[in-house]
């Protein structure tokens, strides 16, 4: 694994893991809202085993990239680091986005078919429930509130993605920081969730019209204990893209901070593999 320093559209710093060889096929693997590069980080090593060359990116506001200094989060803004990012690649990258990384992908894949093969959707769908989304949002924002302990952040963690980890509280202060105050913060700027960059279809409507031009083959991963994706939108997904292909994954909710996504490798190698047969 190699540490690599990227530029995105405002000369603002983005760190990223980088596995495989140069002049490999590229797969970008962006995290979802409130997550890092982390999350991504056991499938980024597999595939690159596979013989991709895999780049698992923080987004900025999140991890280990810069904030952005106006707080300007608008998915233009992401849409223009990738754009940035993947245009120093040398040939079309695969996308994989969770979450927000989905949207963001969603919305490059549409504008970009010329330097993006193919796109993968972990848990994410043009359209959004506003009730049930703002229940979620609520609960970050909350959590930027802060934590006591690592036990409280977890069982935070716990009630944002609708199902009970397994896992040990301890992992996730890798991804927390403590502040002045003695408490524990996650590692993302809760400007991001501002009202005026996530609700509403994104920016009046900004994902279903990405989907309605979309043009490169596509998956969707629907977690099987999703608090945000419905039944009823992958069924209007499915109309607008006939092409696009679907997998559910057993036994995991909507990621959230401090999740890995392994869980989504098989139905990704599984959709590479059909991509190499074409």
């Amino acid at each position: 694994m190699a540490l690599l320093w990227l530029r995105g559209a405002d000369g603002n710093a983005i760190a990223a893991d980088s596995f495989g060889e140069q002049g490999q096929n590229p797969v970008l693997f962006l995290h979802g809202g409130g997550q890092s590069r982390s999350a991504w980080r056991g499938a980024a090593r597999t595939l690159a085993s596979d013989g991709y060359r895999t780049v698992s990116l923080d987004l900025r506001g999140h991890g280990d990239s810069d904030w952005a200094p106006d707080g300007n989060y608008a998915f233009d803004r992401h849409v223009a680091d990738l754009d940035a990012i993947v245009s120093g690649l040398g040939r079309p990258a695969i996308l994989v986005g969770a979450s927000l990384g989905g949207h963001i992908a969603l919305i490059a894949a549409a504008r970009m078919p010329h330097r993006i093969r193919a796109l993968a959707l972990a848990d994410v769908t043009p359209w959004i429930d506003e009730d049930d989304a703002d229940e979620l949002r609520g609960a970050m924002r909350r959590s930027a509130e802060g934590f006591d302990t690592v036990e409280d952040a977890a069982a935070a963690v716990d009630a944002l993605r609708g199902v009970a980890s397994h896992g040990s509280a301890e992992r996730l202060r890798a991804h927390m920081r403590q502040g002045d105050d003695g408490r524990l913060y996650w590692r993302w700027d809760p400007r991001f969730i501002r009202d005026e960059f996530v609700r509403h279809g994104g920016e009046g409507g900004l994902f279903a019209a990405s989907a309605a031009a979309l043009r490169v083959p596509a998956l969707l991963m629907h977690a099987e204990f999703s608090t945000v994706v419905t039944a009823g939108q992958v069924r209007r997904f499915r109309e607008v893209v006939p092409d696009l292909r679907y997998e559910r994954i057993a036994g995991v909710g909507h990621m959230v901070s401090g999740d890995d996504n392994d869980a989504y490798l098989p139905a990704l190698r599984r959709f590479l593999g059909s991509l190499e047969a074409l």
